[in-house]
């Protein structure tokens, strides 16, 4: 379904942006880094938030609060904390409100976020620089089971969940593993070039 991505700037125009989209059948997603802007998102009434906030800290009372209110309204939030690992690790710039050092606050903005029950969305928010097309997937959702989703619910993030929340219908599904089935970490070699930790799926052979 088409949707419309909301820079943060003044309320007011964010407000009007997200009444002619919804008036045009589109979904919006604010475009929000600090808490200030996820609130003025919240007012003009979005429905998802292309990033968790980075300015609050892990123990601030004000992220969990934050996080009651997003899912109170029913906002949906895309993860991204692929992206504030490399801009960490990198010590890049960027044009937003992103810093260098905000992956902790974007962690604990996630952690607020499921404690409250919001609809997580893995993304990557993927640049020309940082973090990897494609890869930084594979990352993201090792990122969230490092903050505590299940393996199930970190695929579901990837799949489900964003179907959901796009009304994409024709998907499809994944299957529980048969019980006799095993999951191990490759550490095997190919060309000389690492597996990078590739999760490959052993069916045991046939008795």
């Amino acid at each position: 379904m088409p949707r419309l991505f909301v820079a943060m700037s003044q309320p007011a125009t964010a407000a009007a942006l997200a009444v002619a989209a919804h008036d045009a059948g589109l979904r919006v997603i604010a475009h929000a880094i600090t808490a200030s802007e996820v609130e003025i998102a919240l007012d003009a009434g979005v429905d998802g938030l292309a990033h968790v906030w980075t300015d609050l800290a892990p123990d601030d009372p004000a992220s969990q609060q934050l996080a009651e209110r997003v899912r109170a309204q029913g906002v949906f939030v895309v993860t991204t904390l692929a992206y504030f690992e490399a801009i960490t690790a990198q010590h890049l710039e960027t044009a937003d409100c992103a810093r260098p050092g905000s992956s902790v606050n974007a962690v604990g903005a996630l952690r607020a976020l499921r404690q409250a029950g919001v609809p997580l969305l893995a993304g990557t928010d993927a640049t020309p620089f940082v973090p990897a097309h494609g890869a930084g997937m594979h990352r993201e959702l090792q990122l969230l089971t490092e903050v505590g989703l299940s393996a199930e619910e970190a695929l579901a993030a990837a799949t489900s969940v964003p179907a959901h929340h796009f009304g994409l219908t024709r998907t499809e599904s994944v299957s529980p593993l048969p019980a006799d089935s095993s999951l191990r970490r490759s550490t095997d070699r190919c060309a000389g070039a690492p597996a990078r930790g590739r999760i490959i799926w052993h069916r045991p052979a046939a008795r």
